[in-house]
């Protein structure tokens, strides 16, 4: 069948206009007779002009610009066209010259003109007359015909210089710069020829596609309104369709509209006037108007009239579906091309069809089969009639199914572009059916219609989506093929290398991971600056002589104006969200997937990871309802304005005049939509934290920058949506803790966000623990822990404890903040009494550590740490001489280590035996045993095999450098480079 329905709403006004045959003026010519050396005498002026007379201020003034390669400005910023003076508008009157010569001729009074405008042509006559004017013209002619175009050029110059108006000068001049392919000069001459004899409507068609094709669009729109207005309707269709199309361009959409309107009730059958009209519509988001326009040509068909309208067929069909899709209406537009089908086809009668609203039985071999179902009786009548569909027909219904997700009608459709014998004919819609396969995520029967691309056309977009679809169907030797292919065409691509780079890192091949470590460096190398696209508008070939700017007589306005300013409807937005959310949902699956190389440690994985990642944070925080001037403000959406159209009764209408006068306004109701609270563009709000979360640690840890890490977590923090909840403002805490470990920031970013941890789950031995772990070691790590300020904090914070354990008011307590009707409080709460007790020994006070331990003790006596500790506190105040009983509280101090030295070996492993004999030695040492202390200290080092594979954990090294003191001080240096060599040497 002849794909007739091919046809759309699209215009074609818009194509660039050849040169050469396409102008009328015959102005063919010889490639052997250029000259490219030849131009105007700068120093050549013209008589000095009238003020009122505009033709000959536009000829010297385009002498002068033909030597400086000036231009003239002849439009005010908001004039269609040139507002030349009357008398400019003329025509050659040769009857009035015939008898004015036969009254001279018979010596009888000259007739006196009558007006200011017969004046002015007798003038421009007398000039004709002029001797030396015609000695000039006719040199011109006769050098023009015998190809001598530089001699030619100085006598029709010479001819301006005495009649600024000669048309036929003007136009050989502009025949002379076209064979010169002076294309910009040829227009203006060719201009100046047409404003000489303003009736040559050939002339200014020519001079408008010139300068059409010269991109000086308001000089175009000039010509076209002049020809136009000349009252010479043989041009007028094809002038006042073109003009259309320029005011498009310039979207002025209501002067298009105009002569668009007129042409359409000048010519009420031609369907391509209403195929402009559709398009000028759509332009304006029209969409309703457009419909409408073809609606009520359908129904003038289906139902004819005297009124004479376009025929509806295929192809108007064809439009009208794509009107309906462009308004996102799936099931209207399903509708109708039924409608219009059984109209065509005349089975109007067959109206049981619309039974089966997710079927299309009516259209392919499923029909004989339905029909004998449903209606038996009218089989033999129903059977044979045509009922096939035009391909682009059946293509669009495909695509209304697979839109509703009815994949099996979708696809069953599409199976038809495989039944056309011209493949080149269909190779468009395989790529629109692969295409919208694959954003559907239906990758196999994307690939399918992919391949039938046959076109240059879609090649690149085509490689791009196979290397896509194969890497979801984890077939990626191929993927890899197409991708590689893809990036010859776009190699800036940043998200088609992403896909790369996971591909490459599944097919294990060392060639490939040196590929994906190029693709990561370009990934993370600085962009540079993009070079402007080339231009596809027309550019006339570059001559030395030709003017050095593309500049017009009539410039273009330096900014088009719109009418008004564009919204968005809300079928445009729908479709926007659309359109992210699936690209979104993509890369977040695509994250996914590189989850279990970054595991394993990839570094290709985790750096195209991050890249989309910082894609997708670039999205989210491109949302202001994300971050709002107030932070304590509930979050209630994302705000949407929305155009909200509909017809107020009078009462409605009052009321709302009653708000207003009241100070109450309908902004929150009417204009503003809000979005789902919980998701934002198909992932959860836990998911986006995620990501932020995520790449940050990924920055950190594979990138070694602790600054960018921060930075993305300070992002993080400023979305209300993440600090507005309890549990995610903890993620982010805990990980800027980790970060601020890392940086070994302890005051103040660790000790404030721990803090903040401690604030919010009160009384959490979780938490308590946590406290202790963010000051593990390291000089600056005591120094923070044994703040006075930690110790103000954990004393109010017991006491809190206390006063709930005791159902008392306890003076100094902190607040309560938790919520503790499910809580009981019958015992004490060991963690917090060690940490209290550990604060207080930081600053060599044990007699308080022992009383806070010793209530520990009492309800956690297995506990090795705590009896560790409290040994500890008892040795150390045994040492001090203000001990009442100094060798009773150091044997009470070793009773309790030697119960931390039974509880911590059983079960244990050589990390636990090992730091029982270390401390055990360090003990012996602090007391001045070192004959005890040797013994633990040599057992320590017994674990070096076993250990030293983990040297975090190892006390090898700090046994090793107290044995070599004690050897060195007891003279033994011998043992000590024993030592030293053997241990502490790398």
């Amino acid at each position: 069948m002849p794909r007739q329905s091919r046809e759309t709403y699209q215009s074609d006004s818009d194509s660039p206009v050849s040169l050469g045959s396409n102008y009328e003026s015959g102005l063919d010519f010889d490639e052997d007779l250029i000259s490219d050396d030849e131009d105007i005498d700068p120093e050549l002026q013209g008589p000095k002009p009238r003020k009122n007379d505009k033709a000959a201020q536009l000829a010297n003034t385009l002498m002068k610009d033909l030597a400086v390669d000036d231009s003239i400005d002849f439009l005010d910023d908001d004039a269609d066209y040139v507002a030349l003076p009357e008398d400019m508008d003329m025509d050659e009157d040769d009857d009035d010259d015939l008898l004015n010569n036969l009254r001279n001729a018979a010596h009888m009074k000259r007739k006196r003109p009558k007006s200011a405008s017969s004046f002015k042509r007798q003038v421009m006559n007398n000039k004709d007359l002029d001797p030396e004017k015609r000695t000039y013209m006719s040199r011109g002619n006769a050098a023009f015909v015998r190809g001598d175009l530089e001699t030619a050029w100085k006598n029709y110059v010479e001819v301006i210089k005495i009649d600024n108006k000669s048309y036929n000068a003007y136009k050989t001049l502009a025949e002379i710069c076209q064979m010169q392919n002076k294309f910009n000069k040829c227009c203006k001459f060719m201009l100046m020829a047409a404003l000489s004899n303003p009736s040559d409507v050939a002339l200014w068609g020519q001079a408008a596609e010139l300068s059409t094709d010269l991109g000086h669009i308001d000089q175009a729109i000039y010509c076209y309104t002049r020809a136009i207005a000349s009252k010479n309707t043989e041009h007028d269709y094809d002038f006042i369709i073109r003009r259309s199309g320029l005011y498009k361009q310039k979207r002025q959409y209501g002067r298009a509209l105009e002569g668009l309107q007129r042409l359409s009730q000048q010519y009420p059958e031609d369907s391509s006037v209403v195929k402009q009209l559709a398009d000028v519509y759509v332009h304006q988001k029209r969409y309703n108007d457009a419909i409408a326009l073809y609606n009520r040509i359908l129904e003038k068909n289906m139902n004819p009239t005297e009124t004479k309208v376009p025929r509806f067929n295929w192809s108007e069909l064809n439009i009208l579906t794509e009107l309906y899709i462009s308004k996102r209406s799936w099931i209207s537009a399903i509708n109708i091309i039924k409608i219009v089908a059984r109209w065509i086809q005349k089975r109007t009668d067959e109206t049981w069809w619309d039974e089966q609203q997710d079927c299309d039985a009516e259209f392919d071999d499923r029909r004989g089969p339905a029909i004998m179902k449903k209606k038996p009786k009218f089989y033999n009548e129903c059977a044979g009639r045509p009922h096939d569909l035009p391909i682009d027909i059946r293509f669009k219904l495909g695509y209304l199914r697979l839109e509703l997700d009815q994949k099996d009608e979708a696809l069953r459709h599409y199976g038809f572009l495989f039944l056309e014998e011209d493949k080149w004919e269909v190779s468009d819609l395989f790529y629109e059916a692969g295409k919208h396969l694959e954003s559907k995520g239906f990758y196999e029967d994307a690939i399918t219609y992919l391949k039938g691309v046959i076109d240059e056309e879609h090649l690149a977009e085509v490689q791009y989506l196979l290397g896509k679809c194969y890497a979801e169907i984890k077939e990626y030797e191929t993927a890899k093929a197409h991708l590689l292919e893809a990036m010859k065409d776009d190699p800036d691509n940043n998200y088609l290398k992403t896909i790369l780079i996971e591909v490459l890192y599944y097919t294990n091949d060392q060639d490939d991971q040196a590929l994906a470590s190029r693709l990561i460096r370009e990934l993370k190398a600085p962009k540079a600056d993009e070079a402007q696209p080339e231009s596809t508008d027309y550019v006339p070939p570059a001559d030395e002589d030709d003017d050095q700017d593309n500049i017009a007589l009539i410039k273009n306005a330096r900014e088009y104006k719109d009418t008004k300013k564009e919204t968005l409807t809300e079928e445009e937005r729908e479709e926007i969200e659309q359109r992210a959310t699936r690209m979104v949902l993509d890369k977040f699956n695509r994250m996914k997937r590189l989850q279990e190389a970054i595991d394993q440690g990839h570094t290709a994985a985790a750096s195209a990871w991050m890249n989309i990642a910082s894609q997708l944070i670039d999205m989210f925080t491109s949302v202001k309802a994300f971050f709002p001037k107030n932070r304590k403000s509930t979050f209630r959406g994302i705000v949407m304005y929305l155009r909200r159209k509909q017809d107020l009764d009078i009462n409605n209408r009052l009321a709302r005049i009653n708000n207003l006068y009241e100070g109450i306004t309908e902004t929150t109701n009417s204009r503003v939509a809000l979005t789902a609270q919980t998701e934002f563009r198909g992932l959860s709000y836990d998911q986006w934290l995620y990501i932020f979360v995520q790449n940050a640690l990924l920055v950190r840890l594979f990138e070694k920058n602790v600054d960018e890490a921060i930075s993305i977590l300070e992002v993080a923090f400023d979305v209300n949506v993440f600090i507005q909840d309890k549990q995610r403002v903890m993620i982010l805490r805990f990980v800027r803790l980790s970060l601020a470990i890392d940086q070994q920031d302890y005051i103040p970013t660790v000790c404030n966000n721990v803090r903040y941890v401690l604030t919010s789950t009160q009384f959490s031995p979780t938490v308590y623990g946590i406290f202790m772990c963010c000051f593990g070691s390291g000089v600056a790590a005591w120094a923070a822990f044994s703040n006075y300020n930690h110790q103000k904090y954990f004393l109010r914070q017991l006491k809190a404890y206390d006063s709930l354990l005791h159902s008392s008011k306890v003076s100094g307590a902190a607040h309560v903040t938790v919520d503790v009707k499910g809580m009981s409080f019958d015992k004490e709460l060991p963690l917090l009494l060690y940490m209290y007790a550990c604060l207080l020994g930081s600053n060599r006070a044990y007699s308080s550590p022992i009383v806070y331990l010793t209530r520990a003790y009492k309800k956690c006596y297995n506990d090795p740490t705590i009896c560790l500790m409290l040994g500890l506190a008892h040795v150390h105040r045994s040492m001090q001489r203000n001990s009442s009983n100094r060798h009773m509280q150091l044997l009470q101090g070793i009773s309790f280590l030697l119960e931390y030295k039974e509880h911590r070996s059983k079960n244990s492993t050589d990390y636990e035996k090992q730091e029982i004999e270390y401390n055990f030695g360090r003990l012996f040492h602090m007391l001045g045993l070192p004959a005890l202390a040797i013994n633990h200290y040599n057992k320590v080092l017994l674990y070096h095999d076993t250990l030293k594979d983990d040297p975090d954990y190892d006390l090898l090294i700090d046994a090793a450098y107290n044995l070599t003191l004690i050897y060195t001080i007891n003279g033994n240096t011998a043992m000590t480079q024993e030592l030293t060599d053997k241990y502490l040497t790398i």
